[in-house]
């Protein structure tokens, strides 16, 4: 009698294994079929379309960013903006600046200084947990709001910030992009964003870091115990997702050719939140298909009414009480429901 369950076990090992390999195939057609949808979306939609892309696939990349920090480390940023709107003006300057030098390299030193500037805040933030986390995130945005509001001099205050991109654009030394449409630019925003997401996507779920990230969220008094300095490895994922949003607020800046403090407010904060949610934390990817419902519905809704802000926040209340793992997390329910039966077949 005790080596039936021992039997039954080991029976059932492989089959699991088999779903698990099933499910990581499917999750990658899909991302697969994602991307390429995205990169194809200049032949087949309209340039209105692309324009909305544009801002998703941003918005997107910054809504990753924050789920870096929650689906990975289980940290609650209310402060994210700060990043995303800190990058956004430094791209802006850079631009009026330093035109001569190839976009990527300044969308690169964007990047990295906004990565530096996350490891310098989260120096303090880390060091806290649960709600006192997120309400030293919120401080530190507000912070960042006040500045880019009342430095008026270098962030143009409630004006914001236009007429940055140069005529010409340089992609590579000898390589010019002249006058870029809504398709030219959607494109370059692209070709920036899905190598650096595919390479934190890698990061995380294939490279040992990505385990000692997870394994201090579920246990860290456990983790200290096997040797991992979880401060540094929280510092670590809070520095990754500062830089990549970083990126996304310099890809909006080139998209927008135009920056305001509303990329930098508390409001757009939460708005973050909205779309990982909405898109669902539980897979990396999630919070892009996220960000391109929500600016799908934010345009359906505001054509339809002017208080369309208040339907999108019942939609968002009725997600979280009825999905909470988001749209990815409810494709995954029903996928696993469907995969049941065949699974109690087999047994």
């Amino acid at each position: 009698m005790t080596a039936y369950p021992d039997a039954l076990a080991e029976a059932r090992s492989p089959r699991r294994a088999q779903v698990l390999n099933l499910h990581a195939t499917v999750e990658a057609l899909v991302t697969v079929a994602l991307l390429a949808v995205l990169v194809a979306a200049p032949a087949l939609f309209s340039r209105a379309t692309i324009n909305d892309l544009g801002q998703a696939v941003c918005l997107g990349l910054f809504a990753i960013s924050f789920n870096i920090l929650f689906k990975y480390s289980g940290l609650l940023s209310f402060g994210h903006a700060a990043f995303f709107g800190f990058a956004a003006y430094t791209q802006a300057l850079l631009l009026q600046s330093f035109a001569g030098l190839p976009v990527p390299l300044l969308i690169l030193a964007t990047g990295l200084s906004a990565s530096v500037l996350g490891y310098l805040i989260g120096q303090i933030c880390v060091r806290r947990s649960g709600a006192y986390f997120s309400m030293t995130t919120l401080a530190i945005a507000a912070l960042f709001y006040a500045v880019a509001f009342k430095w008026h001099a270098a962030t143009g205050g409630t004006d914001g910030l236009d007429s940055f991109m140069p005529s010409s654009l340089m992609l590579l030394p000898r390589w010019h992009l002249d006058s870029p449409g809504i398709s030219e630019t959607y494109l370059l925003v692209l070709a920036i964003l899905i190598p650096v997401a595919v390479a934190a996507w890698a990061l995380l779920e294939l490279t040992p870091f990505g385990s000692a990230v997870v394994a201090v969220k579920h246990n860290e008094k456990r983790a200290a115990f096997l040797g991992y300095d979880t401060h540094r490895v929280k510092l670590a994922n809070f520095t990754l997702a500062a830089g990549l949003a970083g990126v996304a607020g310099a890809l909006w800046a080139i998209d927008n050719s135009f920056v305001s403090t509303d990329s930098i407010d508390l409001s757009f904060s939460t708005t973050v939140v909205i779309i990982a949610f909405l898109g669902g934390s539980v897979w990396f990817w999630g919070p892009l298909i996220g960000a391109v419902v929500y600016i799908a519905a934010s345009d359906w809704l505001s054509a339809l009414t002017p208080h369309w802000q208040i339907w999108l926040g019942l939609a968002f209340i009725l997600v979280v009480l009825f999905a909470p793992g988001g749209i990815t997390g409810l494709v995954k329910s029903l996928w696993r429901l469907a995969l049941r039966p065949q699974a109690a077949a087999n047994v």
